[in-house]
């Protein structure tokens, strides 16, 4: 059940990287956008990245946790993503807890 629920999160979880890196124009300004996940996934390094970022997005957004695997920029940009993408994850994930 929890991996249909995780699935079911993953588009919102996208979306929310984007929306977050969006919000925080350094992220573009200083090319950091592949630290957030956001690039070509080909890229195993994008892929990491990635999924780091959606598992912290997912612990603090959705489980409420608390997150120590990220650095802190990164930490910062997902903690103060848009409430849009945030009420979407939670929405998605529903089913995760």
């Amino acid at each position: 059940a929890a991996r249909a629920a995780a699935a079911t999160a993953a588009e919102p979880l996208g979306a929310l990287l984007q929306a977050a890196a969006d919000a925080a124009p350094w992220v573009a300004k200083f090319g950091a956008t592949q630290t957030f996940g956001l690039g070509e996934l080909s890229d195993p390094y994008v892929r990491l990245c990635r999924a780091e970022c959606m598992l912290a997005a997912l612990v603090l957004h959705v489980e409420g946790g608390r997150v120590d695997f990220v650095d802190e920029e990164r930490l910062e940009v997902l903690r103060d993503a848009p409430s849009e993408a945030v009420a979407a994850l939670r929405k998605a994930a529903g089913g995760v807890r």
